[in-house]
């Protein structure tokens, strides 16, 4: 199974930042680009890739540990960006802003406890951010980069999309399909710290 670790957005915050891919969109169009299904946005704490189901429970029983000892949190979205930059984008994404240092301390939970049972630890340091789009093209990136820059100065997406209460995290099953890929929750995990 390919699997990853995420945080869903609540209705209302996914309905806010459609709403701006869809003036994305409609800036750069769909050529080359790939745009990412609102009912998929996410934030992923940490990608497993394959994994032998051999794995899978002792990865949920980390899960669950780690979802034990962290509390509850509030993430507000906000700003636009592209990876690795914004004058040649090939990801465009929505941050984050109060919440970070917490989520952030959460991913670093599961990537610790992860490389523990054999899962290779991620070479960059932790960005929260959701994926809008994945450029595959020079025509893409050229449109996405225009898009981008005549959004910088509006202010709904300076000011932000929202506050997601983060009250859980997921373990996601990934299926790649040739018109994109289909993600199933497989374990849902309840932060009860304190």
């Amino acid at each position: 199974m390919r699997l990853f670790f995420a945080v869903l957005l609540s209705e209302e915050v996914r309905e806010s930042v459609a709403r701006a891919q869809e003036r994305l969109r409609a800036a750069a169009g769909d050529n080359g680009i790939r745009w990412v299904a609102p009912e998929q946005f996410h934030y992923t704490l940490k990608f497993l890739g394959e994994t032998p189901a051999e794995k899978v429970p002792g990865v949920k029983a980390a899960a669950r540990r780690i979802a034990a000892q962290q509390a509850p949190l509030s993430l507000s979205l906000a700003g636009l960006g592209a990876f690795p930059n914004s004058r040649s984008p090939q990801v465009l994404w929505v941050g984050a802003k109060e919440g970070v240092p917490v989520l952030t301390r959460l991913a670093e939970s599961l990537e610790k406890e992860l490389a523990e049972q054999g899962f290779p630890p991620e070479n960059r340091r932790f960005n929260p951010h959701l994926t809008l789009a994945r450029i595959k093209t020079s025509a893409g990136e050229k449109a996405a980069a225009q898009a981008l820059a005549a959004q910088a100065d509006d202010q709904k997406i300076v000011d932000g999309f929202g506050v997601i209460p983060v009250g859980n995290f997921v373990l996601m099953r990934s299926e790649l399909r040739p018109a994109g890929p289909i993600y199933t929750v497989e374990e849902t995990f309840a932060l009860s710290g304190s």
